[in-house]
């Protein structure tokens, strides 16, 4: 007798939240200033402490929306908006630690990512030991856990929304795209392009494959937050969170 598949977990989310939910997130955007939706992805913002944290990012022609959405409550809580006329380097590749980082290499983020530059002033010291802080200038992106845990999650890990390396090439599409138009919409008004206003894109933009540095010594916060799931709202049996 043929021995029946094992169920994929969903603990995570269902095909039918995930939809309901890209549809949510892409009425977040502003038509005004956002311009066109052109993709809806599902991944995992990792910040620069290498915590793992769930987002929901709406690609526009003229920006990124990085939404903070409750799969289980269905509502948004929070929406950062990255204008493509601040990006001025976008990396792909594997995450790298330190050279004496004590995180034990059975622990150590595996895969590609994704790092986007908005703001030209290095992170402080003040901003790099604070865990907490929402200043720092890039944004980082790996592929959502359902992609990354073939084993447990089965065929959702084929689903492109959930991979960070489809989104990667549509984003570098659309900032590229943006920064032609604005720089075109700047000569035929006659603007010097040496001019700089709040919204002139940077004079150069670097588009690179280079290892993505975390500057993680110890981890021990991170192994527990990211094996524990604590960056993702799911089904927790008798508590969601």
């Amino acid at each position: 007798m043929a021995e029946a598949a094992a169920p994929v977990p969903d603990a995570f989310i269902s095909v039918q939240k995930l939809n309901l939910g890209f549809g949510a997130c892409k009425e977040l955007a502003d038509p005004a200033i956002d311009g066109d939706v052109l993709g809806i992805w599902l991944l995992t913002l990792v910040d620069h402490w290498d915590h793992d944290f769930e987002r929901v990012v709406v690609l526009t022609s003229n920006s990124l929306l990085v939404v903070k959405y409750d799969f289980l409550s269905m509502t948004a809580t929070r929406t950062n908006r990255v204008a493509f006329y601040t990006v001025f380097k976008m990396s792909t590749g594997v995450f790298a630690y330190p050279e004496k980082s004590l995180v034990p290499k059975s622990v150590r983020r595996q895969g590609n990512g994704v790092r986007i530059f908005f703001k030209k002033n290095q992170a402080t010291v003040l901003q790099k030991f604070n865990p907490w802080t929402k200043e720092m200038p890039f944004v980082t992106f790996t592929s959502h856990v359902m992609a990354r845990e073939a084993s447990r999650f089965g065929e959702r890990q084929d689903d492109v929304r959930l991979q960070v390396d489809p989104f990667y090439g549509r984003l570098v599409e659309a900032v590229r795209s943006c920064r032609a138009r604005l720089l075109t919409d700047r000569r035929m008004a006659g603007v010097d392009s040496r001019e700089e206003s709040e919204e002139s894109p940077s004079e150069t933009l670097e588009v690179l494959e280079e290892p993505l540095n975390l500057d993680v010594y110890l981890g021990v916060s991170a192994a527990f937050h990211n094996t524990s799931h604590l960056g993702f709202l799911k089904n927790r049996g008798f508590i969601n969170f």
